[in-house]
């Protein structure tokens, strides 16, 4: 019989940890604190461990109740969530990274001193699973794991070596044998989890969510005029994302064909990338703003004509569900890219867009998609359109409050 654990004797309220693989800000962390922030509308006292971008050395302690802002206290009205950025010397010593020393020692310390209830990772990396496996037999705590990317399954590649990929897909399904529960993030992984010998029944399905507030359907002159943007041009969005040499090439090609189209790539961009956008003939056609403010990155899928993601059909693609795609369908914009996984076959069936095929020929029906909805105002409001309205009736994250909270009361 599944019993709940008494409430914490400290405070009087049920405690839970998560344990976030990245840096503050970046890949799962965005679902670590989604998650902690639903958990603590529940009433628990949420802390979420993630990795410094800024402090080698030193960890920083607040609280956030929503993705933009933060406060040095509980100021007002939650759900807050504790956050604790860890020391981020070290962070890539390892192959995958999250192996900084200073910050796994930080985690286990709470974890030793905390008094949790629950503790949950987010995903397998040294300080997520290390601090887990060196406590788990001296506190009480119930042990979750979520499983949101297959690194094994082609994300990390370790420049190809056989025994490199075999020790990482050891480490990343070993941890899931430690949890009372696995939760993923797609069918793919929760077919991975059960093949692997998980039973069934200690799988659970949480789908990615989208914070519907935060990412606010903003018009889009508004938008432009925050942001200093041309009113009068076609703009295509992109945010990094896997092979932008692959999406640069394409974007110049679309580009060709309509002279008031202009394309923004936000995030890091390696320097092959700008090497391919400088030598197209095309630079000046091309904004990149790199890594921009929470705030402003609202304001820029708002300012998007049409939104794009490529999506090759690699493993790990058909098993992970790119939050930035949620990101564009809440800010009213139609999107491109292919089918491929959960998030293609949504973008497919609710008519959010134009989802191309992988295979032959792919590049160039991207490239054709791309014109079409840059061509067809009428088809870019009505996909906009059906996109806002989904995410705000069914991708919000509060439509995945009873699940996340069920799972961790298990």
């Amino acid at each position: 019989m599944i019993r709940r654990q008494e409430k914490s004797p400290r405070t009087g309220r049920r405690r839970a940890l998560l344990l976030n693989a990245n840096l503050k800000g970046v890949g799962t962390y965005l679902r670590a604190f989604y998650f902690g922030r639903e958990i603590a509308r529940s009433g628990y006292e949420v802390t979420l461990c993630t990795v410094s971008q800024t402090s080698a050395l030193r960890s920083k302690i607040y609280y956030k109740k929503s993705w933009v802002g933060s406060s040095p206290i509980p100021d007002g009205p939650g759900p807050w969530v504790r956050i604790i950025e860890g020391p981020r010397v070290g962070y890539k010593w390892l192959p995958g990274w999250g192996s900084g020393p200073l910050d796994i020692l930080l985690r286990t310390k709470e974890i030793a001193f905390g008094d949790y209830d629950v503790v949950y990772g987010f995903e397998y990396h040294p300080n997520v699973s290390w601090p887990v496996y060196l406590l788990r037999g001296m506190k009480r705590f119930r042990f979750y794991s979520d499983w949101c990317d297959w690194h094994s399954g082609n994300s990390n590649h370790f420049q190809g070596k056989a025994w490199a990929h075999k020790v990482d897909a050891f480490l990343e399904e070993r941890i899931r044998f430690r949890a009372r529960v696995v939760s993923v993030i797609s069918d793919a992984l929760k077919e991975r989890a059960i093949t692997i010998g998980i039973p069934e029944a200690s799988v659970v399905k949480i789908a990615e969510g989208v914070d519907t507030e935060y990412i606010s359907h903003m018009e889009q002159p508004d938008a432009r005029d925050a942001l200093a943007l041309e009113r009068s041009a076609r703009f295509i969005v992109c945010v990094s994302d896997g092979d932008m040499v692959r999406t640069s090439r394409i974007l110049i090609e679309v580009l060709k064909k309509y002279l008031d189209a202009k394309a923004i790539l936000i995030g890091r961009l390696a320097a092959e990338v700008k090497a391919e956008i400088k030598t197209s003939g095309f630079g000046d056609r091309f904004l990149l703003p790199g890594w921009v403010s929470d705030e402003d990155y609202a304001k820029y899928l708002s300012s998007a004509d049409v939104c794009f993601l490529p999506l090759s059909a690699s493993m790990d693609n058909r098993a992970r569900f790119p939050a930035k795609m949620l990101d564009f369908l809440a800010a009213g914009r139609p999107v491109c890219t292919n089918l491929v996984g959960e998030v293609g076959q949504l973008i497919h069936d609710h008519h959010l867009g134009l989802a191309v095929e992988s295979g032959f020929g792919e590049e160039e029906g991207l490239a054709i998609s791309l014109e079409r909805l840059l061509s067809d105002h009428e088809l870019r409001v009505a996909c906009g359109q059906r996109a806002r309205e989904l995410m705000v009736q069914k991708w919000d994250w509060r439509h995945r409050t009873e699940i996340i909270v069920g799972l961790v009361n298990t």
